[in-house]
């Protein structure tokens, strides 16, 4: 994938899983016992830590993840971030791509530190820009969505944001290594701010690759909480944004496609002679057939919707005419003096907008809160008669609940966190010794799931606990989390 593209959400999701389930360093996976008869679980993520007991640091806010805005200078971070590309030389692309992710994949103490230094000395002016960036006030994008064709905007300089994620990885990492954790959660503050900035264009495909990119800074971050003498970094966890990358934009900007994308839906209400009708219909049908070749698994348009079929022998029309009088509200007599390229046109507009907005009630509430409305909006979408209006719908809309996994999956990532270093100091402040549940810890709130609503799964046997996050009615391998978590002696 060269060239992301605005139209690439689906294909990005795949995309976006491996990162959300990768690890800094390849860190050791639990083991899970088999039986004869059923294979064993794979999870998402599944790691084996051994941390040791910690305090909160002392003021409580010494170390952050996320720059508060006390420190965040005014100016848009954007253009700092664009002129790499014009700063680089190829050879350079090439060593970006492939020299961080081959030491990202090594054990912190089989790190190369001084071939490390060397290497990120050479970009040494690259990762002070991305540091003043992840703290400027804005993160404007500019595009021209006036332009018209949104589903086809090419986004090289999200594809371009995604190669400096390693980067400032490996400088976290290196920094690790040497235990100068103060440095090195300086860094990831500057990463996280990074991810949310890239999400800020207004598009779902630039929140994935924000997502992803927030994803490994988290992994980079529990190979710091794993370090023997490491700081409690509780605080510093609960100090970043809820949720860190809000598809608010996203989700607006999707809504708002079917105008964007096919101009004469915008105004359907406006009188036009039947020609007119005519000429509208011919250019809706000619932009969706072009629409359609950027995803080789769409359908050509049925028999009779085609650009080069008359709006009078459409199948569609009298499925079109009953949901104008049932569903709408439109008199029959209204319907019957209507030309019938007036009538598809109705049709493709006011039933696109009642599966939109049935597709979108669930990203305004809680995830735990959505499935219900998203498995309605599905069946609802799912049961339309295959028309060309429902086509559409099909087309624009089922990439949204995969999205909003996504979303909560980094959530529940940092929430993890989050009670791992609630742990760590409810053991610093109790002889040593993990709690039997939850309920417990009382020197800290613990954060609830944000996949359930409900305290995440937690279960103690001796000196290890485990901690466990699933979405129920959703597969493990694609959003399960487990944590064995052992104490140091």
């Amino acid at each position: 994938m060269n060239c992301l593209r605005r139209w690439s959400v689906l294909a990005v999701l795949s995309l976006t899983w491996g990162f959300l389930s990768s690890s800094c360093g390849q860190a050791p996976q639990a083991k899970e016992k088999k039986t004869d008869d059923k294979p064993a679980a794979k999870w998402l993520l599944d790691r084996s830590l051994t941390v040791t007991p910690a305090t909160e640091p002392v003021p409580a806010f010494k170390y952050r993840l996320y720059p508060p805005s006390t420190e965040r200078k005014e100016g848009n971070a954007v253009p700092i971030y664009l002129r790499f590309a014009h700063e680089r030389i190829d050879a350079q692309k090439k060593q970006l791509r492939e020299e961080p992710a081959k030491w990202n994949k090594l054990p912190l103490e089989k790190l190369p530190l001084d071939e490390v230094k060397q290497f990120l000395g050479g970009y040494k002016y690259k990762l002070r820009q991305l540091e003043l960036g992840a703290r400027r006030r804005t993160a404007d994008w500019s595009y021209t969505l006036d332009a018209g064709d949104p589903i086809g905007l090419l986004l090289p300089d999200t594809q371009e944001m995604r190669m400096y994620a390693p980067l400032l990885i490996l400088k976290a990492r290196m920094e690790i290594a040497e235990r100068r954790y103060q440095d090195a959660l300086h860094t990831l503050e500057t990463g996280f701010s990074f991810s949310q900035q890239i999400s800020e264009a207004p598009f779902l495909i630039s929140g994935l690759v924000g997502i992803a990119v927030a994803s490994q800074f988290a992994d980079c971050l529990l190979e710091l909480m794993e370090r023997s003498d490491a700081p409690n970094v509780y605080w510093a966890l609960t100090l970043m944004p809820r949720s860190l990358v809000d598809f608010r934009k996203g989700y607006e900007f999707e809504q708002r496609i079917l105008e964007l994308q096919f101009p004469d839906l915008a105004d359907v209400e406006r009188p036009r002679s039947a020609k007119e009708w005519d000429a509208a219909l011919l250019r809706f049908r000619k932009e969706y057939e072009r629409i359609i070749k950027f995803d080789k698994n769409n359908k050509p348009p049925r028999k009779g919707t085609a650009s080069t079929d008359p709006a009078d022998k459409s199948p569609d029309l009298p499925i079109a005419r009953k949901y104008l009088a049932e569903v709408v509200g439109i008199s029959e007599e209204r319907i019957k003096a209507m030309p019938p390229a007036q009538v598809l046109l109705l049709y493709l507009k006011k039933l696109d907008l009642e599966l939109r907005d049935e597709m979108f009630k669930s990203t305004y509430v809680p995830f735990f809160q959505s499935r219900r409305l998203v498995r309605h909006a599905e069946a609802r979408l799912k049961s339309a008669p295959d028309t060309e209006a429902a086509r559409l719908a099909q087309l624009l809309f089922p990439a949204i609940p995969k999205v909003r996994l996504a979303q909560v999956r980094l959530d529940r990532k940092l929430d993890t966190l989050r009670v791992i270093e609630a742990l760590r100091m409810h053991a610093a402040a109790n002889g040593r010794q993990l709690p039997d549940k939850l309920d417990d810890v009382k020197i800290v709130p613990v954060p609830n799931d944000p996949g359930t609503g409900r305290p995440f799964e937690y279960h103690r046997d001796g000196q290890t606990a485990t901690l466990i996050s699933r979405i129920p009615g959703e597969k493990l391998e694609s959003t399960g989390l487990r944590y064995r978590i052992t104490l140091r002696k």
